[in-house]
């Protein structure tokens, strides 16, 4: 299912970034296929934040249909998955993913709350943020605190602007020069199984 290798974008490379207070500029760091990526630090963070653009050729209500739709959560998920762990209302969801790391880095897993806001017929913005005390944590892996950022959706003539910005601590011992390495690749990756939506509608 594809909105599982999307959601998984959010954990798959460790991203970071959305944060109100930052005043840096973003850098463009990557411009190919239509979808950019930029990134920029944080004030006293040592994990620098992202911000992902791009287009898919389908409605607004297919891309968010998409991010959405996930199988249920049950306690033996296997890895790499995204899972619905319970609708709270219509407009607010919990997910959870759990992600496998060769040794000698642990595994990590992060319970995200997605809420949904419509901010008109062609404009939808959803919420991200950690929620790590829905599930109990499990042996040997990390459960991730602090998250935060949003997916906002544009519609204009039958197509939609995604763009997606998003803080993550990977928490344990990863270098942050490692993980601020791997920003662009993750959100790349995650955009252009994005883009496949537009096969659906054609």
């Amino acid at each position: 299912m594809m909105v599982n290798r999307i959601v998984f974008g959010l954990i798959l490379i460790f991203l970071s970034s959305f944060n109100s207070f930052s005043q840096n500029p973003w850098v463009l760091k990557k411009d190919a296929k239509a979808i950019k990526i930029y990134t920029r630090p944080l004030a006293d963070i040592p994990f620098d934040e992202y911000k992902a653009v791009t287009t898919v050729e389908t409605s607004i209500d297919e891309v968010l249909k998409e991010l959405l739709e996930a199988p249920k959560y049950y306690e033996n998920c296997p890895s790499e998955i995204s899972y619905l762990v319970k609708s709270i209302n219509p407009n607010q969801h919990l997910f959870y993913v759990h992600k496998t790391f060769p040794w000698p880095i642990k595994d990590r897993d992060i319970i995200t709350l997605l809420t949904v806001e419509k901010l008109s017929d062609k404009k939808i913005k959803l919420y991200l943020e950690s929620a790590p005390n829905e599930i109990p944590e499990k042996n040997k892996t990390i459960r991730i605190k602090n998250l935060m950022g949003y997916w906002l959706l544009e519609e204009e003539n039958n197509k939609t602007m995604v763009t997606q910005q998003l803080y993550l601590n990977p928490e344990g011992t990863l270098p942050p020069f490692i993980v601020n390495k791997l920003l662009v690749k993750g959100p790349y990756k995650t955009f252009s199984v994005l883009q496949e939506l537009k096969n659906k509608s054609s």
